[in-house]
């Protein structure tokens, strides 16, 4: 495998990147009612890929070794990072719970010690011909109140009061997916669920879906990351703890 970017490259690139910390005023958060059709009957259809996914090639600890020698709270775009990497950033489009575009473009940022456990993940899975499709990466503390806003429900929604790990560049929402055809395994529900059947402790399932969730939890935590009870989707970097941030994206074209 080609290298995935040159060391001097990566500095040169996220060294350049604009931080807007914006501190957002705290609009009213008190909740309001739930739309009653969120839960348990959410089916969201999916967006697919025009193209085929490129056929797997494992990271060397060549490759992985050189881009992990910046800070690890470091923005690092993930694509720029792996060009490989499958993204779906569903709120960078209608097609999401809300239905209305949150993000401008579909770029998937991460703190850099997240990347680095997910990419090790990645690498495991891609031995297995497997690999992940990126729902959504950070989010903005601005983005975060217009989630909230819509399902004021800290089941499904951290409070931005409280902050989520989205808006610290320390949690993924992601499946698995065949990377000969591109197509997700089957884990029950689609993205974004607000219902029982998204729960981990619902069992109620066919066996290959209960199989695949173990898969996507396993291989996530071994590498470091946890989940929630409420959404098979989420997980959450356990090893570093970052500040939040409303770190707005330049949506130029990735070189």
């Amino acid at each position: 495998m080609k290298t995935i970017i040159a060391a001097h490259k990566l500095l040169l690139s996220w060294t350049t990147i604009t931080l807007l910390c914006i501190a957002c005023s705290s609009p009213n958060t008190t909740p309001t009612p739930m739309a009653t059709h969120l839960i348990d009957s959410t089916q969201i259809d999916r967006i697919l890929l025009d193209s085929t996914p490129p056929q797997p090639t494992a990271l060397t600890e060549e490759e992985l070794d050189s881009i992990f020698n910046l800070n690890d709270s470091t923005w690092v775009n993930l694509k720029e990072l792996y060009p490989k990497i499958v993204l779906d950033l569903r709120y960078a489009t209608t097609n999401n719970f809300m239905k209305l575009q949150i993000y401008d473009c579909p770029k998937c940022y991460l703190r850099l010690a997240t990347a680095k456990a997910l990419l090790k993940a990645q690498d495991e899975l891609e031995k297995q011909n497997l690999g992940f499709k990126m729902f959504d990466c950070y989010r903005p503390q601005s983005a975060q109140y217009k989630l909230w806003k819509k399902v004021p429900d800290p089941r499904y929604v951290s409070p931005p009061s409280r902050g989520s790990m989205h808006s610290r560049g320390g949690a993924l929402d992601l499946t698995i997916i065949n990377l000969e055809n591109g197509e997700e395994l089957e884990m029950g529900t689609e993205y974004d669920y607000f219902g029982k059947k998204a729960y981990w402790s619902n069992k109620n399932l066919p066996q290959q879906v209960l199989d695949n969730r173990q898969l996507l939890r396993n291989t996530l935590e071994f590498h470091g990351f946890k989940t929630v009870t409420t959404e098979w989707w989420h997980f959450s970097y356990r090893r570093a703890w970052f500040k939040l941030s409303n770190m707005q994206w330049d949506c130029s074209p990735d070189e």
